[in-house]
């Protein structure tokens, strides 16, 4: 599955259209919600979109203003909240919630592909059901398939997309290189790589923190319900969403030049959900967008045919010599670069991380790892034994590795 995000420009009309369809959505959502929980805890019967989907047919008799709502569209409700109960059971999130009223900002369309090239024409053409032809920013000429359904949204600011959904996914055949790169990321240094480069973060909600305080200081000020606080709410919205802009855009340019530059990727697992409880960490963290890196990079390696290896997260990479592989001291965050002790290299924090990575990751990731790592401490003889039981003989041994080699060391999220 591969989605097309597209700028949209609705009509009057549409607009009035689409709010019908959200209201109908919203409606159509808690119902179904309603009718589920119910009919689990009286009579502990499950329903699906099947059985609700005939119930919802006789329910638009009795609530007129369903029937000026697609039918597709709130049949795709019901198909949206059997996915959400089916993550719900496999613990992946939370029970499904009510929806209050302006909280549904999108609704899905089914697009007939019967009809062809009188409903979607690449670069040309798009007509969605109740909605007629609709007038978009084609920034994406090369669509090769019919888009099974299109989802329309209004974001904070006002601005409103369509997300053309396709069964497809367009590998890209880039050259074939024999680079690969370790990633190791942080908040003073957004990502070393292993070849040596770092990039810095561009702290794009710090640059713009006075004006955000100056706008949100006036909303607090405006009445509530006046008409000059919706205003001062929709100018406070576009400058969060110029600032998400801006580091998409960013992060967009960053992750496609990784991925296309290197065969293999390999990235640390951050507890990004954890750092960000941290109230000390929470902003600046949010600020470098971790999470959204590690997206980007996650489907653009498919479509490049690129493998990529997320490093355990208790994987000790901090304070570990690339070179020989010895596991050094715990290092603190205000030192930023080491003496390895055994063979006495000299590297620098971030980048020896990212070197570890690249080799925990991509060059032993076939004979498999621990969550203690790949490092070794050297013995009072001078062999080394690594944590995989092996010395430089060859020979197996079942010795398990002692003092600060055991240790496992959290991320440091400073660097």
């Amino acid at each position: 599955m591969k989605a097309y995000k597209l700028r949209f420009y609705p009509t009057l009309a549409q607009r009035r259209q689409l709010g019908k369809e959200f209201n109908a959505c919203r409606y159509v959502w808690n119902w179904a919600l309603d009718r589920r929980t119910k009919a689990y805890k009286e009579n502990g019967e499950s329903l699906y979109a099947v059985a609700l989907s005939r119930e919802l047919t006789l329910l638009k008799a009795s609530q007129p203003f369903l029937k000026a709502a697609s039918a597709t569209a709130l049949t795709y409700i019901l198909k949206s909240q059997d996915e959400a109960f089916q993550k719900f059971f496999k613990k992946q999130a939370r029970y499904p919630k009510f929806k209050k009223r302006g909280a549904m900002r999108s609704c899905t369309f089914q697009i007939d592909k019967r009809r062809g090239d009188k409903v979607f024409l690449p670069g040309e053409f798009l007509r969605l059901p109740k909605l007629g032809p609709v007038r978009v920013a084609w920034s994406y000429r090369d669509i090769l398939v019919m888009p099974n359904s299109a989802t329309v949204s209004k974001n904070a600011a006002g601005q409103w997309f369509i997300s053309l959904q396709c069964d497809c996914i367009d590998v890209i055949n880039p050259p074939a290189t024999d680079k690969t790169i370790g990633l190791d990321l942080g908040v003073s240094t957004l990502v070393a790589m292993s070849d040596g480069r770092k990039e810095k973060p561009k702290r794009f909600l710090k640059q713009s923190l006075r004006r955000l305080a100056h706008a949100q200081r006036d909303l607090s000020r405006a009445k509530k319900g006046s008409c000059n606080r919706r205003k001062q709410k929709s100018r406070v919205a576009r400058l969060h969403q110029r600032i998400a802009n801006k580091r998409a855009n960013f992060l967009h340019g960053l992750s496609t030049e990784i991925v296309r530059e290197n065969q293999a990727i390999a990235i640390e697992d951050l507890n990004v959900r954890g750092v960000m409880a941290n109230g000390k960490l929470a902003r600046s963290v949010g600020d470098c967008g971790w999470h959204e890196l590690r997206r980007q990079l996650t489907y653009k390696a498919k479509w490049y045919g690129r493998p990529l290896t997320i490093v355990p997260r208790f994987q000790r990479t901090t304070g570990v010599c690339p070179d020989c592989g010895v596991i050094g001291e715990k290092l603190p965050l205000s030192v930023r670069s080491w003496t390895c002790e055994h063979c006495g290299s000299e590297h620098d924090r971030d980048i020896a991380a990212a070197r570890v990575i690249d080799q925990v990751g991509n060059t032993l990731g076939s004979r498999g790892t621990e969550a203690c790592g790949w490092a070794h401490q050297p013995d009072d003889s001078g062999t080394t034994r690594d944590n995989m039981g092996l010395d430089e003989a060859g020979k197996a041994q079942r010795v398990r590795p002692q003092g600060r080699g055991h240790v496992a060391i959290s991320h440091d999220h400073e660097r």
